[in-house]
C-alpha cells in the first residue's frame, strides 16, 4: 500500500499533472516527451521520475484526475423521487442539459480524442474511461427509468434499454457537433433541440409495451 504524500509532495505532483495534461491535450500522447513535461512543470527530470517512471503512468494519472472531476457532474447524482410525469420530464431535461454541458467541454472532447488514439496501445485507458463515465451515466439514468416504471409513469421492456434510447440522441450532438466537428468550439444543441429529445422520449415511454 502506497504511503500518502505530504501536502508539499502532493502539490508538486499536481503541478506535474497539470503540465502533462496541457501537453497531452495540445500535442497528443505520442508527441509529448518526459523532457517536455519536465520543462513545462518547471521541475528537474530527477523530480519528475521520482513521481512517474514513464509517460504512460503519467497519462493514466492525468486521465484519472480528469475523469474523476467529470464524475462530479449532475448526471451522476442520485435520482430524485418522482411523483408524476411532469417531474419525470423535468428530471430527464436536467440530465440532458448536464450531459451536453459536461461532455461538450473543449477539454473533455480533447480527453476523449486522446483516449481513442491511445486505447489500442493502452487498453487500460479505454477501460478506465468506460467504467467511470459512460457506465456510471447509464446506471444513473437507468435508476431513474426504473423508478418511473415502478411508479407507472413510463413503459418499456427494461430500464437500461430505456436509458440508452434516451441518451443516444443526445450523444449524437456530442459526437457530430463536438468530437468530430471541425469547428474550434463545439456547437451545443439549443434548448429547443434538447426539449425535442425529451419530448420524443416521453412520448415513446407513454406507450405501454405489448
Amino acid at each position: 500500500m502506497e504511503r500518502p504524500l505530504s501536502p508539499r509532495a502532493q502539490a508538486k505532483k499536481n503541478q506535474i499533472c497539470e503540465a502533462a495534461k496541457k501537453l497531452f491535450l495540445e500535442l497528443g500522447f505520442a508527441a509529448t516527451s518526459m523532457d517536455a513535461v519536465s520543462r513545462e512543470a518547471g521541475v528537474s527530470k530527477q523530480t519528475l521520475y521520482g513521481y512517474y517512471d514513464g509517460k504512460e503512468a503519467l497519462l493514466v494519472d492525468v486521465l484519472e484526475q480528469l475523469i474523476q472531476n467529470l464524475a462530479q457532474e449532475r448526471f451522476f447524482a442520485p435520482p430524485v423521487p418522482l411523483a408524476d410525469r411532469t417531474q419525470l420530464r423535468e428530471a430527464l431535461k436536467q440530465i440532458a442539459e448536464a450531459v451536453v454541458t459536461s461532455l461538450m467541454q473543449v477539454e473533455y472532447l480533447a480527453l476523449v480524442r486522446v483516449i481513442i488514439s491511445e486505447s489500442p496501445r493502452f487498453p487500460r485507458l479505454g477501460q478506465l474511461f468506460r467504467t467511470t463515465v459512460p457506465e456510471q451515466m447509464l446506471k444513473r439514468i437507468s435508476s431513474l427509468m426504473r423508478q418511473a416504471q415502478e411508479r407507472g409513469l413510463a413503459h418499456f421492456p427494461d430500464a437500461e434499454s430505456a436509458a440508452r434510447m434516451f441518451v443516444g440522441p443526445i450523444l449524437t450532438y456530442v459526437l457530430l457537433d463536438g468530437l468530430f466537428s471541425p469547428a474550434t468550439q463545439p456547437q451545443a444543441p439549443s434548448p429547443q433541440q434538447i426539449e425535442a429529445v425529451v419530448d420524443l422520449a416521453m412520448k415513446a415511454m407513454a406507450v405501454e409495451c405489448v
